[in-house]
């Protein structure tokens, strides 16, 4: 199948089955193999039927008029509507009953060969049979302008690694309601996010702050539930993959939703120039940060980059602004425009957490068992008090 715009859906190997099934109607042995195959390259790619799995190519696949979809150039629409009216006919068609009245036996049919698709995929998936060439492309470069198209349409959370940015299927859904007593660093965040996804001026790179199990990560965390439908998008960057940023930023610039980078226990060694690429994103490079990108860390350290007395620049030392590096490298906390402490969780503060996390889950837990349970663990911190809740609703204690 020769496609102007969507070549990348003829390449598919169910596509690439259903033109030789068009190809072969002539001949029965030829057909049974075709259709075989379109049924075999229809279960492997999860597709619920044919129209599901052209719906789903044409949403999610990267073309040229994806990347265009704003203001798509007419030889590209025109290439598109061309393509359109070449697929419509063979993903409409019935092909079960065909091939069973050709071979003159009965075939397992091509659907339901998987569960309902999303509704976005079922919507296009019913529109592909009522609607003509013309309306569908519309409605097409709407939802590219709207969501994009490729990984990054599809999912709402993503983990950067070697490979690229990856969709997470089934992301963390943590709730910000959890974290007891943080209700001022909370708002702060909230706030900031909000000026981020509404397109006002000011939003401003965060760093977290506070001792393990303080509540940073599960907030950071809880901004993509919590703003997705409103188009922001959790980015999760390791802190090894930090040298990425200059790629990162390019793939996501132009792109329709708001991304939220988010480098968890975020620090550097003393001596590692690993931060460089973090600080030309703080402080910006020849190259315009994207205005959709912003920066969300957490660190357990106030000064990101570790100090020991030996580092300290020697008197004799021919390096005469020796001090200046040393606090350049010091001062890279400094350069989040927006710095938020999460407090140490002190014997009282653990207990004023687990008894109203206790209560939210209607538990009865006393503070002799609470406190029992943060000696054999982890100390006082929000992170121990939701542990000894969870424990104590399986029936653990």
């Amino acid at each position: 199948m020769n496609l102007f715009v969507f070549g990348a859906l003829a390449e598919l190997p169910w596509c690439r089955a259903l033109g030789r099934l068009a190809r072969h109607e002539a001949c029965a042995t030829s057909l049974e193999a075709a259709y075989c195959e379109l049924y075999r390259a229809l279960g492997e790619a999860g597709a619920r039927s044919l129209p599901d799995a052209a719906a789903e190519a044409l949403l999610y696949l990267e073309t040229p008029l994806s990347k265009r979809a704003e203001a798509p150039p007419e030889g590209l629409v025109r290439g598109g509507r061309a393509d359109l009216e070449a697929l419509l006919p063979l993903v409409r068609r019935d092909w079960h009953a065909y091939a069973q009245s050709a071979l003159g036996r009965s075939l397992p049919p091509l659907s339901p060969l998987a569960p309902p698709p999303a509704a976005p995929v079922a919507e296009l998936a019913a529109a592909l049979q009522r609607e003509g060439a013309a309306a569908l492309l519309t409605r097409l470069l709407g939802r590219y302008a709207a969501h994009g198209a490729g990984e990054l349409a599809r999912y709402v959370a993503f983990r950067w690694s070697a490979a690229g940015v990856r969709g997470i299927s089934h992301p963390a859904q943590p709730d910000a309601a959890r974290l007891v007593g943080l209700e001022g660093a909370l708002e702060r965040l909230f706030r900031n996010i909000e000026a981020f996804v509404s397109g006002a001026p000011g939003a401003q790179h965060t760093l977290l702050y506070g001792p393990r199990g303080s509540g940073k990560s599960t907030a950071a965390r809880s901004l993509g539930p919590r703003y997705a439908d409103r188009g922001l998008r959790l980015v999760e960057v390791p802190p090894e993959r930090l040298g990425d940023l200059p790629a990162i930023l390019e793939v996501l610039r132009g792109r329709p939703h708001r991304y939220l980078l988010f480098t968890d226990d975020l620090a550097f060694e003393a001596g590692s120039a690993a931060y460089a690429p973090l600080k030309s994103l703080l402080e910006g490079s020849l190259a315009a940060r994207p205005e959709n990108v912003l920066l969300c860390a957490t660190s357990n350290r106030r000064h990101l980059v570790g100090e020991r007395f030996s580092d300290r620049p020697d008197p004799l030392d021919d390096d005469v602004h020796a001090w200046d590096t040393q606090h350049e490298r010091l001062a890279l906390a400094d350069r989040f425009g927006l710095v938020i402490t999460f407090p140490d969780a002190t014997q009282r503060r653990y207990l004023e957490i687990v008894r109203a996390l206790a209560a939210r889950e209607q538990l009865a837990a006393s503070d002799e068992a609470a406190l029992r349970f943060a000696a054999w663990g982890n100390g006082f911190s929000g992170r121990t008090a939701q542990q000894f809740i969870e424990v104590l609703r399986a029936g653990l204690l």
